[in-house]
């Protein structure tokens, strides 16, 4: 999808865009069925929610639709700069070709990159179509919940009146990053290799 985009729309950005909003609305309805079905087995039976029909659009769209383009961003837009950069602090001729080894590295870096940033927009979509008042609300009372929801995950205030990140966020962003820099890295890998065997794919 990213190549068909990036052909007909020429921008890296506004490709990032239409991908993300592809891949989102092929992934909501199921993720969101699931992500209910799970929370109803552990929630109370007063906090459990109604499980949608299967739908593209929905409750946490919007969050979810950013965070697939953060994650896309991370091997499309940030892999090259970060393989360059690497490149460099290698001592290697900034102007000699990049190898697999320092490729695939950027690949990584720019996946756990992008993952750990896309993580709250992850956590807000997860708990906008699990909450039952972000299901009734309207679209501007879903984001103020879902920020207050954030915000209680993952700051705290100390004795002395300092607003400071809990240990949760960083646990969550790992979490996250961690595996889509493995899943991504792999992806990209096995892409790149496909282009190499056969370069027609990609036009």
């Amino acid at each position: 999808g990213y190549h068909f985009y990036l052909g007909h729309l020429g921008s890296p950005a506004l490709t990032v865009l239409a991908t993300g909003l592809t891949e989102s609305l092929v992934s909501y309805g199921a993720g969101v069925r699931n992500a209910q079905l799970v929370h109803n087995q552990v929630a109370t039976k007063r906090d459990r929610v109604p499980v949608r029909p299967i739908m593209p659009i929905g409750p946490g769209f919007t969050a979810h639709w950013l965070r697939n383009c953060f994650v896309i961003a991370g091997i499309r837009d940030c892999s090259d700069p970060l393989a360059c950069t690497l490149q460099w602090m290698s001592g290697a001729d900034a102007a000699s070709t990049i190898s697999p080894g320092i490729t695939m590295c950027g690949d990584f870096l720019a996946s756990l990159l992008c993952g750990g940033l896309s993580m709250p927009l992850n956590q807000m979509s997860n708990f906008q179509v699990t909450s039952a008042a972000c299901l009734t609300s309207t679209p501007a009372k879903r984001a103020a919940l879902a920020l207050r929801f954030l915000k209680s995950q993952y700051l705290m205030k100390t004795a002395s009146g300092f607003v400071r990140l809990r240990q949760t966020m960083l646990r969550d962003a790992l979490l996250r990053s961690s595996y889509l820099g493995c899943l991504f890295c792999c992806f990209s890998s096995m892409e790149r290799l496909a282009f190499h065997i056969q370069p027609s794919w990609i036009q």
